[in-house]
């Protein structure tokens, strides 16, 4: 599951459109094409909505469109999470420092002289801000529904530098906190609309 990069994120406890969905959550493929096909209205999009009795998983791509629906009362659990790529980050800087410190010996090397900290240094300083941008802009969001049967449906978003879009685990927790109060709702309901047994 590769992650999408958030397009709209909309989470109420009151209904947000005339469907009657509470959730409306769009991510979008990332790259710089995505996002011209996403200004001409051909992009291809991930939607998840959450209605009153069910939850709604739709791709849409060049090729078509494909819907999953999951009635309310099949889901079992909610999950959230955020993940930061900080070893992946790590490796940048390291990186960056190790091409500075062969930077700094070829050039002690061709003169004669003693390698200087200045290529060391600014190969640092450089793979610190490259890996400190890498780490902020590559962090990723996971939400999920977890069925009876044990399926798992998710969805996994990243922060949207175009759309200026940063979603953070707190509204995350309210897209799970919103789920489950739907399906406490759907089950009362359920069990004021079976008839009385009188023995």
């Amino acid at each position: 599951m590769s992650a999408l990069v958030i397009k709209a994120w909309q989470a109420e406890s009151k209904p947000i459109d005339q469907h009657q969905n509470f959730v409306r959550i769009t991510g979008r493929e990332g790259g710089l094409i995505a996002w011209v096909l996403s200004l001409m209205r051909i992009d291809p999009v991930t939607t998840l909505k959450v209605g009153l009795d069910r939850i709604e998983f739709t791709s849409a791509s060049l090729a078509g469109i494909e819907s999953r629906l999951i009635p309310l009362q099949s889901i079992c659990s909610s999950y959230y999470g955020y993940h930061k790529p900080w070893k992946q980050a790590l490796s940048i800087w390291v990186a960056f420092v190790f091409v500075g410190t062969s930077i700094g010996s070829a050039m002690a090397e061709g003169s004669g002289q003693s390698a200087g900290l200045m290529p060391l240094l600014a190969s640092a300083g450089l793979g610190l801000v490259a890996a400190l941008l890498y780490y902020f802009l590559n962090r990723t969001l996971t939400l999920g529904f977890v069925e009876a049967s044990g399926v798992i449906s998710g969805i996994r978003f990243k922060r949207s530098v175009i759309e200026n879009l940063d979603i953070n685990q707190e509204q995350a927790k309210r897209v799970c906190i919103i789920v489950q109060r739907l399906i406490e709702a759907k089950e009362r309901r359920a069990l004021q609309a079976r008839p009385v047994q009188t023995g």
